[in-house]
């Protein structure tokens, strides 16, 4: 490889080293100075990184068609690096490359080389795509769908002319792949994603075909395929399925069961989590296991997982399975006592923000927030329970600190220019909910001020889905990273207004980035206008921008600011960006001075806010 690939990879392993910080045996201010210096050497080692792509990468990939067979082979070798092992990933990046050279491929003519970079661009936006895993946007699943079945139609086409097995192998690795398209929670589309794997399961088992490439790993293959189909369990729970899905993803579950026992029995250790799960929700869906015995067994998997194991496995018993737990626990007769299901929600609540915390600070995080997203999307708020507010604030102080800090400063600062413009202006705030009036406006000043503070604290929480974008990468974003990061305002809006603690700002997620105009900033169908709560939007837009001031509550992807200037973008945008009426707030210069002054007591109380949510959370006292 080339010495700026090599240098990127470092840099690459230095920023994913370690994840986040424990707090154990660590007083509050050293640790506050650990993440303020850990923040601030990603922020450098993001900046190096994007030098060196710029200088060393980008002007080859400009030139692709001209590349030596010696830069081809350099590039492809710098791709598989930056998706191979743990916390070595770098999935937009590995996509630029090889969407580079499959052109090259394409443009050349070189058939065997186009089937490889079809199916490797292909999983580069399957991989994008897992993203927004429990969300029913695509953004990347057409284009996947399509690197995928041009891959495998040359199974129909050229496939005996082809001499290289593993050039074969992509074609029947594509085949099975273009069912990961389809959404399996949609019945239309999970129809669709169960017959593709039913016919790659139908090719895969063909005597006749296996005898053309034996070399080939056809039973892994196929057992892959099953795992697939056994992932269409949400399918049948969503009552839609016929007798023969039901029978054809039992099936696969009843396969992949056995198979992971016997696999169990050889290592001499316990069946894994997953496919008890899988084996557990099969019994039920056949009706060899009642809905009350499925969930003591999803709680007793959950429970029982110990809680210093930061796998795979036991992130998917820690996180994922309490989802499921939540979502059959719906399907409970209408009024039967949910005492019991709450106290079991709260435990493995609990347990979850703990372990987390420690997984979090052991380095795990990619496959955490995979399944922490499907936890969130499948959460119920039960009496007694912890509310969904609580629960995000204890995953962004675990998972990603940066983003707490900036929101709870946005917070205070969100309060603050609340309580200015009762002061000031009380006639910008009739509207919000019962607030028909001014003297209504007065009359509820305090609730008014506390609705911004928590406002601020939840406004960014759609960036769940994106934490690997800034927590793993140590570069600028491409486009269609930008793009995906555009979604949290759309991913934090649907998971806010899906509970009664955080309904009320889902507004306020969805509109933050929108433009007081209407002429910029996104979702660009957002009306502003039509928000029953357009003045919090507003106090919260200019929150945001002065909340991320704070250099260790910035964003890597958006350029530090100083106060002055954050309060300069205000005022140029006063209109256009930004609420007149909320740039006015800032006018007097006293009131700048005070807001500056405290924005500092603020930074140091957030940090202890976020210390002792962690300490709280790893002693199990989230």
């Amino acid at each position: 490889m080339e010495p700026y690939q090599e240098e990127y990879l470092a840099l690459l392993r230095s920023v994913n080293s370690g994840g986040g910080l424990s707090v154990d045996q660590m007083e509050p201010e050293a640790y506050v100075e650990a993440l303020r210096e850990r923040n601030r050497s990603a922020r450098q080692m993001a900046e190096r990184g994007t030098r060196l792509l710029r200088e060393g990468l980008f002007p080859v990939l400009d030139n692709i068609l001209s590349a030596s067979q010696e830069e081809l082979d350099s590039l492809a070798e710098f791709a598989a690096q930056l998706m191979s092992g743990r916390g070595m990933k770098d999935v937009g990046l590995h996509y630029r490359i090889h969407m580079a050279l499959m052109d090259y491929a394409r443009h050349k003519n070189l058939r065997d080389m186009l089937i490889r970079e079809l199916y490797l661009v292909g999983m580069a936006l399957y991989n994008m795509e897992t993203m927004l895993s429990s969300q029913t946007i695509r953004l990347f699943s057409a284009r996947m769908r399509m690197c995928f079945t041009e891959c495998a139609s040359y199974f129909e086409t050229e496939y005996d002319e082809i001499e290289d097995p593993e050039i074969r192998g992509y074609i029947h690795r594509s085949m099975g792949n273009i069912a990961l398209s389809y959404d399996g929670r949609d019945p239309e589309s999970a129809r669709k994603k169960l017959a593709l794997i039913n016919r790659s399961i139908h090719i895969l088992s063909d005597p006749d075909i296996r005898a053309k490439t034996p070399s080939l790993p056809w039973d892994l293959y196929l057992f892959k395929s099953h795992q697939e189909r056994t992932s269409l369990m949400s399918y049948l729970r969503s009552g839609e399925a016929g007798p023969d899905a039901f029978a054809q993803v039992l099936e696969s579950a009843q396969l992949v069961q056995q198979r992971q026992m016997k696999a169990a029995r050889e290592r001499g250790d316990p069946l894994q989590p997953r496919w008890q799960y899988a084996y557990l929700a099969a019994r039920y869906h056949s009706g060899s296991l009642l809905l009350p015995e499925l969930l003591d067994g999803l709680y007793t998997l959950s429970t029982a997982q110990p809680e210093d194991d930061f796998g795979p496995q036991s992130v998917f018993a820690h996180v994922s399975i309490p989802a499921y737990f939540m979502q059959y626990s719906r399907q409970l007769p209408e009024g039967t006592p949910q005492d019991r299901v709450a106290e079991r929600v709260r435990r493995m609540t609990d347990r979850m923000c703990a372990w987390i915390v420690r997984a979090s600070a052991s380095g795990e995080n990619e496959q955490l927030v995979f399944n922490l997203r499907l936890f969130l999307a499948g959460y119920r708020e039960l009496p007694g329970g912890m509310s969904f507010f609580e629960v995000l604030q204890n995953v962004f102080a675990a998972c990603h600190p940066v983003s707490y800090i900036r929101m709870w400063i946005a917070g205070q600062i969100a309060r603050q220019l609340c309580e200015w413009t009762v002061e000031d202006c009380p006639e910008q705030l009739v509207g919000m909910p019962e607030c028909g009036r001014v003297e209504d406006v007065i009359w509820r000043r305090s609730a008014l001020l506390d609705f911004a503070a928590k406002a601020g604290r939840i406004y960014d929480m759609g960036m769940v889905h994106f934490f690997n974008l800034e927590a793993l990468s140590c570069r600028d974003l491409f486009e269609e990273e930008e793009a995906l990061l555009q979604l949290h305002a759309y991913c934090g809006s649907r998971l806010l207004s899906q509970h009664p603690s955080t309904a009320p700002y889902a507004g306020i997620a969805l509109g933050h980035h929108r433009w007081y105009d209407e002429k910029g900033g996104f979702p660009v169908d957002f009306s502003l206008r039509d928000s029953t709560v357009r003045p919090m939007i507003c106090l919260v837009a200019a929150a945001d921008a002065l909340a991320s001031s704070v250099e260790e509550a910035a964003s890597r992807y958006r350029p530090a600011a100083s106060f002055d200037q954050a309060v300069s973008q205000l005022r140029e945008g006063a209109g256009t960006q930004y609420a007149p009426f909320v740039t006015g707030l800032l006018r007097p210069a006293e009131r700048r001075e005070y807001l500056q002054a405290r924005m500092a007591d603020w930074k140091r109380e957030a940090y202890l806010d976020l210390y002792r949510r962690r300490a709280g959370a790893g002693s199990g006292n989230c």
